[in-house]
């Protein structure tokens, strides 16, 4: 078995803080989704006061209702895929030191060996798992974004259509 040098374990040890701190960061950017949906959402109520049921007949009123309709099924989309990114995030630990070493004396070298393996196994192990936990999260939040574009395009067209309904066409 090959020996765990101080590098070893240095490199394993800031290789999991920089996932974990990647993972902080993903999770602090999770707000601009959330923000863009309180945004549409309000967009939507502007929409809906504006709209005329009388005039369902209408080619403009169907086409609104249908455009706001997919718009608040891609917010729900995104709402689901931001619950999703923060619902999945990964926060495996190393184990403390003490765990590790228990009662064993850390003077004797073949000791100090095997727990500066351990720990740097440990760190390792906890990096692998953050990385998977952010690929997948950072992922769902690049969908949260993108649904929510999408639905403020919907609401964008479903606007410009707004005059020629109130034009009773």
């Amino acid at each position: 078995m090959a020996r765990v040098s101080d590098l070893h374990l240095e490199h394993a040890q800031e290789m999991f803080l920089a996932e974990r701190a990647r993972r902080e960061a993903i999770r602090g950017s999770l707000s601009t989704p959330v923000a863009a949906i309180s945004f549409a959402v309000f967009a939507l109520g502007t929409l809906s006061v504006e709209i005329d049921v009388g005039r369902l007949g209408h080619v403009s009123t169907l086409a609104i209702l249908f455009l706001a309709l997919g718009s608040v099924a891609a917010l729900f989309a995104s709402a689901y895929q931001v619950l999703l990114s923060e619902w999945l995030f990964v926060y495996h630990e190393p184990p403390r030191l003490p765990d590790i070493v228990g009662s064993e004396d850390m003077n004797d070298d073949e000791s100090e060996a095997m727990a500066r393996g351990l720990l740097a196994a440990s760190y390792a192990v906890a990096y692998e798992e953050q990385l998977k936990g952010n690929a997948i999260s950072a992922m769902r939040r690049t969908w949260a974004l993108r649904l929510i574009l999408l639905a403020l395009l919907l609401q964008a067209v479903a606007f410009v259509i707004l005059p020629f309904h109130r034009g009773g066409f």
